[in-house]
């Protein structure tokens, strides 16, 4: 499971714990029903993937189990369709279903009988200037982090989100921006970097990969729900998924670049 996937059951788990609190009643974690869990996505630069497992019970281990013989289909605004593909237990794909900024997709994952179902605007891509180093004092020692450079357009409500690899490994932060301060401006804001490892941080010879990817407002908003509860902003609550039918997860048409640098 991704860590967009697992932040999402996270927020489930401690949503049930205050409420539980609150109301000053007991709750059994262990018998929560499981849900459908869904990550789909579509970009512009590979084809269309979807991730379907499900929850598992509170304290159980990471492992959540792949949903098998769901029916997949991908749909776009231009009458184009596609049923995609079991390639693996879990994760459904078609080669053929790559995304064109401007266009609305919908998807439908019949599973067991019960439709779930979610829609996605792509974005026009901006473009991903550049990757540079920096170093930045963070309480008593200096961090080594890197910055994205773009500059987002004038019109309002632009939307973005970065992930980071650190020799290839995804960092388990979300970063989400959005361009209500700075409409029109440049950005390069670093990305703090804080591994699983806290004692592991970003060192010289690293190679980091950074993926920009302009999301809709819905994606935003639910990405930023995940990412306030990585950083214990918020009172825990279901992020607002554009699935229906009470799955969990996200969909998501959106563009992608990446750029890679090594650290000196």
């Amino acid at each position: 499971m991704s860590i967009f996937a697992k932040y999402t059951y996270r927020l489930l788990i401690l949503s049930l714990l205050f409420a539980s609190c609150k109301k000053v009643i007991d709750v059994n974690l262990n018998n929560a029903p499981s849900q459908v869990v869904i990550e789909g996505i579509v970009n512009n630069q590979g084809p269309a993937s979807v991730i379907i497992t499900r929850s598992v019970r509170f304290g159980d281990n990471n492992s959540f189990p792949p949903v098998s013989g769901a029916v997949v289909k991908v749909r776009d605004n231009a009458g184009n369709s596609y049923q995609l593909l079991e390639t693996t237990p879990g994760v459904y794909t078609h080669p053929n279903a790559v995304g064109v900024p401007g266009r609305t997709y919908s998807l439908q994952a019949i599973i067991n009988q019960v439709s779930y179902t979610a829609s996605s605007t792509m974005p026009y891509p901006v473009n991903f200037d550049t990757l540079t180093t920096d170093q930045l004092a963070f309480g008593n020692k200096v961090l080594k982090v890197v910055r994205p450079w773009f500059r987002d357009p004038d019109t309002l409500g632009n939307n973005y989100q970065f992930l980071e690899y650190v020799n290839r490994a995804l960092v388990q932060n979300i970063y989400t921006w959005n361009d209500y301060i700075n409409n029109g401006g440049v950005y390069y804001r670093p990305l703090i970097y804080q591994a699983e490892d806290k004692h592991r941080d970003i060192v010289s010879g690293d190679t980091v990969t950074v993926e920009m990817r302009c999301i809709d407002k819905a994606v935003f908003t639910y990405m930023r729900a995940l990412a306030d509860l990585n950083t214990n902003n918020i009172t825990p609550a279901n992020p607002p998924s554009n699935l229906s039918n009470g799955a969990l997860g996200y969909f998501s048409a959106h563009t992608s670049q990446v750029k890679s640098v090594k650290i000196p």
